[in-house]
């Protein structure tokens, strides 16, 4: 969901968006360490924008300073991930209850969810991850275009942003993706019906099923091994077989 750059921008930003969209996208696992001189030479910069663009992602939660000055890709801890999902929740029941109020928002919002569903199901059938994940940022966000408020749809997109990390770094279970996107298609068929309860509920368990999962994988994970600076966007050289969740 990131806005197009300017070419007003300040140096910062073309370090930030290129590197926050590595670690969202799981191109950077959690406890990468991240060189400001290596970012400096990769993005053509001093290191004074590095660090702007560093400080950003620290405020997004993105990324952390360890003792010395090292900074490094974050490590989810469960209770980061628990105030991440709860925050979500508030935004997205609250997106319901506006979705409700006026028909034709209802109309529009429903019928673009039901595509990024039917794209998710296509995802699942081919057993294309990034596609999958894809439509699921999808569903989510024509869910919350339902606030109509840009200041609360920035603060969505950075805790969308975490949700992101956490589902590309920890989660890689088939029966979840399946679940996950029936629980999307009963979400529709309460939208349909305009049961603002019986859909609040439904969403609320969705994702507190989501955080859960995300928390156990984190609990369970051995601490992850701080690796040498490197290349901030280069992909992945495997790729894991099993499917990503869809929460």
């Amino acid at each position: 969901m990131p806005s197009a750059r300017s070419p007003f921008d300040p140096l910062w930003v073309g370090v930030a968006d290129p590197l926050r969209s590595a670690i969202v996208e799981g191109r950077l696992a959690p406890g990468k360490a991240l060189s400001e001189n290596q970012l400096a030479a990769e993005y053509g910069v001093s290191r004074t924008p590095v660090r702007e663009a560093l400080r950003l992602l620290m405020e997004e939660g993105l990324v952390e300073m360890l003792p010395g000055r090292k900074v490094r890709v974050a490590v989810p801890r469960p209770s980061d991930v628990r105030e991440v999902y709860d925050v979500r929740a508030v935004l997205e029941a609250e997106a319901v209850r506006r979705l409700l109020k006026t028909e034709e928002t209802a109309r529009r919002v429903v019928a673009e969810m039901e595509r990024a569903c039917d794209v998710s199901d296509a995802a699942l059938a081919r057993d294309d991850l990034t596609a999958l994940a894809a439509a699921n940022a999808r569903f989510h966000a024509a869910l919350v275009s339902a606030l109509g408020n840009r200041r609360l749809l920035a603060d969505y997109e950075t805790i969308y942003n975490l949700v992101a990390l956490y589902r590309h770094q920890s989660l890689r279970i088939e029966y979840w993706a399946e679940a996950g996107n029936a629980e999307h298609r009963a979400l529709l068929d309460r939208l349909r019906r305009g049961d603002e309860a019986a859909a609040i509920d439904l969403l609320r368990a969705h994702i507190e099923r989501a955080c859960a999962l995300v928390c156990r994988r984190y609990e369970q994970a051995p601490a992850p091994v701080i690796e040498t600076p490197g290349p901030s966007t280069s992909p992945p050289e495997t790729r894991s077989t099993g499917r990503e969740d869809s929460p």
